[in-house]
């Protein structure tokens, strides 16, 4: 059933479909039916529909899963102080297993790559390949306060290369799971997430991300938009990572809306190349 006050969003036609975690009502979309499941984990400030375009494609071959972590998109919002790496991190693990999704790949940005790579890092024997788009795995990432102030839906054209392109009916979906003052929290929250210290709530899971990349043993993709943060931190990642590909994209961090043909060329080409 839509909820209440949910427009249709252009090119979101998926049915909805959620899954109870820890209270929540957790949405998600699922779309295709053979193949391998592809996780999609969106970050800050977006929610699910980031992957809208990825679905389609995916779906003709995998199962195409994409879920709206807690606060965001149509999933519920807990309280504000509920948002934390661990309680973020528990969620995507509990997703996983409550669908019972078997040798997955996940595809990640921002936010979502920490939560969902903590997950790699405990079960690594479920994971059969990662593609990474513009996100942080070691404790030493930082954003300018300057920035972080800035993080509001209203970021993700802001920050384009390609601010043309992204469309009012865009922003307006964008902002759409924001209505109140209450559902803006979420978002103000995440800022505060990057570990300052050793006793930071982010810093042992993050840093155990951290570790875990050495011993990654799956096909991994790094896909990352490098127009205004330069390639220095993907490098340093691709370093870390065995074997792994880094393919930059004249984009911005939100690169699915910058570049979105070639993201979804170089993903399938990954999906592909690598038979999963």
């Amino acid at each position: 059933m839509i909820r209440k006050g949910w427009p249709y969003f252009e090119g979101y036609p998926f049915p909805e479909r959620f899954v109870q975690l820890d209270g929540l009502s957790i949405h998600y979309v699922d779309e295709g039916y053979g193949g391998r499941p592809i996780l999609m984990v969106h970050g800050n400030p977006t929610w699910s529909y980031i992957w809208r375009r990825l679905i389609p494609p995916i779906s003709m071959a995998h199962r195409a899963i994409a879920m709206d972590l807690m606060g965001f998109g149509k999933s519920d919002k807990p309280n504000p102080i509920l948002h934390d790496f661990p309680h973020h991190a528990r969620i995507v693990s509990g997703f996983i297993q409550s669908l019972g999704l078997r040798n997955i790949v996940l595809l990640v940005h921002d936010w979502g790559g920490p939560f969902a790579m903590h997950y790699a890092a405990r079960h690594p024997e479920n994971v059969a390949g990662v593609i990474l788009m513009n996100t942080f795995l070691t404790t030493d990432f930082r954003i300018p306060p300057s920035v972080a102030s800035k993080i509001t839906p209203a970021i993700i054209k802001d920050a384009s290369v390609h601010p043309d392109q992204i469309s009012e009916p865009t922003m307006e979906a964008y902002w759409a799971p924001f209505q109140d003052e209450e559902s803006k929290r979420v978002y103000k929250a995440f800022p505060t997430m990057f570990p300052d210290s050793l006793t930071h709530p982010s810093y042992k899971p993050l840093k155990e991300v951290e570790q875990s990349l050495p011993n990654l043993k799956v096909p991994a993709l790094l896909l990352w938009g490098t127009a205004r943060s330069g390639t220095i931190y993907p490098e340093k990642i691709s370093k870390m990572i065995p074997n792994s590909k880094l393919c930059t994209v004249k984009a911005g961090h939100f690169v699915q809306e910058d570049e979105p043909q070639e993201v979804e060329k170089l993903v399938m080409k990954f999906l592909e190349e690598n038979k999963l």
